[in-house]
């Protein structure tokens, strides 16, 4: 097995010893000059979360640490050490790694750090970069070496994930099943040795409830092996007493969930191992799409903040948050203390238009990204934005779009069926009453509908009349807008050709066209 690398190695810069000495104005003397100091990150026995003595994680050019609330760059030098020249001369020093994962004020009393959403997986045997945070303290300059010596430990703890089998995947769910928060705003508190590890916020309008590694890459995904696959993803350091719940999809459209009761110990600075778990999805299921690849934008039904692309690089450092939009806005940029650590698009819309560069204007996003989200073969995705795991429909000044899925791929032979479509639909506050959500059937590539037939819908269990049997029609006055409502449809005439899509029945361009779609999921029932 690959050692999961060496994580900050120490440096060996010596105390810089200068000073900015400011000029005198109207012969009054200036302010006393600031003096600076280079700091060593030592890397002791408290940051090898790994699988033997030997495994620790390794700086790489770009990489940022925070030293008393200001994010600095790491500067590696030519015997792989790495240093931090000409910081501040103070009386205490604290250390986070990476800087996007601090939120340190040092009046601020409340939560002050973050986890990110996202984790990117970087190798059968490490976990992604820059998802171990980490936390050191000094309280000056080691007289005897000449500089301050900081010694950063490893905040989280590791869960390996062995997958078996032969699918692509493309993302990792993890969730803790006692719905306690996994992700988001923290604060600093210390395990029962007394090391300081990240306690989740549960008061904090800025969490998640489950946290994603995203295996995607530019499109290529984690491909398994019948021998087993490691994935490597960092988790908070607490008890799980009620378990985990695991949701993994692949490339091919398709997902297993793992619901796991079995308690937990997640300890700082320990990989906690599972046993394997074949990748087995069920046969029944022929199309999945859950989102968990997206991560911009905050949780709209749960009215909690999220992490916006039209955050800028200073904010990201510093922990203050985009503050573009108030609350239940559906712009897609909400408040931010998610960071995408790797892979993230500098936007936040897609257009149906993904095979050509994006315009400076346009709004478009990369192939590449889209790839990594595993929504590139889609038919259409117009006038659309990913929120945290889920997707808003239309947009808040262009009106009315859609999404439009793949065929249904997985169905391989020649026949045609009968199927359930589920999935969970929320429309914005103000949504017309009188007006509809539609579900189109019918060929994606063509347009097409191909004999396929909406026979019953159903709205939270209740029985929806049927009034159009090629585009169903869900009532928006039975979906609301306080939070998600569970939509089945049961249609005949699937076949491997067949898709279906989402879109508003009236194209008004106001706020109110907007709604939100997840967890689509399409079950053989033949």
């Amino acid at each position: 097995m690959k050692k999961i690398q060496n994580l900050l190695i120490a440096c060996s810069l010596l105390l810089a010893g200068c000073s900015e000495t400011p000029e005198e104005t109207d012969g009054l003397p200036g302010p006393a000059p600031v003096k600076y100091v280079s700091l060593r990150l030592d890397a002791g026995a408290g940051t090898r979360a790994g699988l033997d003595d030997a495994l620790r994680v390794k700086f790489q050019p770009g990489d940022m640490i925070d030293i008393n609330g200001t994010a600095y760059e790491v500067f590696l030098l030519d015997d792989g050490t790495a240093a931090v020249p000409e910081v501040p001369v103070a009386d205490r020093y604290e250390a986070v790694f990476p800087s996007a994962c601090n939120f340190l004020q040092q009046t601020k009393e409340t939560a002050n750090f973050k986890l990110p959403l996202a984790q990117f997986h970087a190798g059968p045997g490490t976990f992604g970069r820059n998802a171990m945070p980490m936390y050191g303290e000094a309280a000056g300059i080691d007289e005897e070496k000449g500089y301050v010596n900081i010694r950063l430990h490893n905040m989280c703890g590791v869960l390996k994930l062995t997958l078996k089998g032969s699918a692509t995947i493309n993302s990792i769910l993890v969730e803790d099943r006692s719905g306690a928060p996994i992700s988001g705003y923290a604060t600093l508190g210390t395990d029962d040795g007394g090391a300081k590890i990240l306690v989740t916020d549960t008061k904090s309008s800025a969490r998640s409830h489950h946290l994603v590694m995203n295996c995607g890459g530019a499109g290529e995904g984690v491909t398994l092996s019948e021998g087993g696959t490691d994935f490597h993803i960092v988790l908070p350091a607490r008890e799980y007493a009620s378990g985990l719940k695991i949701r993994i999809t692949d490339r091919s459209h398709r997902a297993m969930t793992v619901d796991s009761p079995t308690p937990r110990t997640i300890k700082r600075n320990v990989v906690t191992e599972t046993p394997a778990i074949t990748y087995a999805p069920d046969a029944d299921l022929v199309f999945a799409e859950y989102f968990d690849a997206c991560v911009w934008g905050g949780n709209y039904a749960g009215n909690t903040k999220g992490y916006s692309p039209s955050q800028t690089e200073s904010q990201q450092s510093s922990g203050s948050l985009a503050g573009t939009t108030a609350d239940k806005s559906a712009t897609g940029v909400e408040e931010a203390p998610f960071y995408v650590m790797e892979n993230a698009a500098g936007t936040a819309d897609y257009t149906n238009v993904w095979n050509a560069a994006p315009n400076a204007s346009g709004g478009n996003v990369t192939a590449s990204y889209l790839r990594n989200r595993n929504l590139y073969d889609w038919t259409y995705l117009y006038r659309c934005s990913e929120f945290q795991g889920c997707m808003r429909i239309s947009s808040p000044t262009l009106g009315r779009g859609k999404i439009h899925t793949p065929t249904m791929k997985n169905i391989t032979d020649g026949n045609a069926h009968k199927v359930e479509i589920t999935f969970r639909a929320c429309c914005a506050p103000g949504a017309d009453q009188a007006d509809n959500l539609g579900c189109w059937l019918g060929d994606g590539p063509t347009g097409k509908n191909n004999g396929e037939i909406c026979e019953e819908v159903y709205v939270n269990g209740e029985s929806v009349p049927v009034t159009n049997k090629q585009f169903a029609y869900i009532p928006i006055s039975k979906i609301g807008s306080s939070g998600w409502s569970e939509i089945r449809l049961v249609v005949s005439g699937f076949t491997k050709i067949s898709a279906f899509n989402f879109m508003k029945q009236q194209n008004t361009n106001a706020t109110k066209t907007l709604f939100f779609v997840d967890d689509i999921e399409v079950r053989l029932l033949d």
